[in-house]
């Protein structure tokens, strides 16, 4: 009888706080609410045309993502990276990300791997003729198609966490906006190593592709303590 009415009931819409936080965290990872930048319940209540409530509540979850650090009773500020904070993150992603992509290799085909393959081989005709959006969209798909076959709900949730930090890094941090033959051979060994499904080479070639893109950040990483603050 439950088990009938649990299918039957309609889905819910997100609350208000999820769909204030969902801008918010927006806003924060595509570099519009710089670090250091206040988060006021009142202001935000006024902006979004709601009661404080729902927007303390989101409020709190983006503090609880890491995305806000709390300065008062009730106001917050978009949280302010450090070098130890980024380092820290990558050496998380790399450990999650190891596992994620292993755990996908298990069950992936040959066919699986020949797509990963070919999206090297377009990527790789787009550095020749240097191509940006094109080399993006395809290392993009490469990523997804690497991971999307992990069933652990929770290496998967855990994933999606260290990916956010790691976009948000990128967005305020690495703005060499080029693209990289590097990238591409780094690529292509890790195709190899998750073809072998071996995961000592997987951990190896995915911590090489991963510092080099920690010391990227690093390089042009800049405290950004002069950031708006209202």
């Amino acid at each position: 009888m439950s088990s009938t009415i649990l299918s039957e009931s309609p889905l819910q819409r997100l609350t208000l706080s999820a769909q204030i936080y969902a801008r918010l965290e927006d806003s924060v990872l595509n570099g519009e609410l710089l670090p250091g930048t206040r988060l006021s319940e009142e202001q935000l209540a006024e902006r979004f045309g709601v009661s404080r409530a729902p927007v303390r509540e989101a409020l709190i979850a983006l503090e609880n993502a890491g995305l806000a650090e709390r300065f008062g009773p009730r106001d917050r500020a978009v949280t302010m990276p450090t070098l130890d904070l980024i380092r820290q993150k990558y050496d998380l992603w790399w450990i999650i990300d190891v596992g994620r992509a292993y755990l996908c290799s298990l069950d992936a085909t040959r066919e699986d791997c020949d797509v990963l393959d070919a999206l090297m081989d377009q990527a790789a005709k787009a550095v020749a003729r240097e191509d940006l959006p094109a080399y993006h969209a395809l290392i993009e798909k490469y990523h997804e198609k690497i991971r999307s076959g992990c069933r652990n709900p929770d290496v998967v949730k855990l994933g999606a966490s260290c990916d956010i930090y790691l976009r948000w890094f990128e967005v305020l941090y690495n703005r060499n906006e080029t693209t990289s033959a590097e990238a591409i051979h780094e690529h292509r060994a890790i195709t190899a190593a998750y073809r072998a499904k071996d995961y000592t080479r997987l951990s190896d070639t995915i911590r090489v592709h991963m510092m080099r893109q920690r010391d990227d950040v690093l390089r042009q990483f800049i405290p950004l303590e002069t950031a708006a603050t209202g």
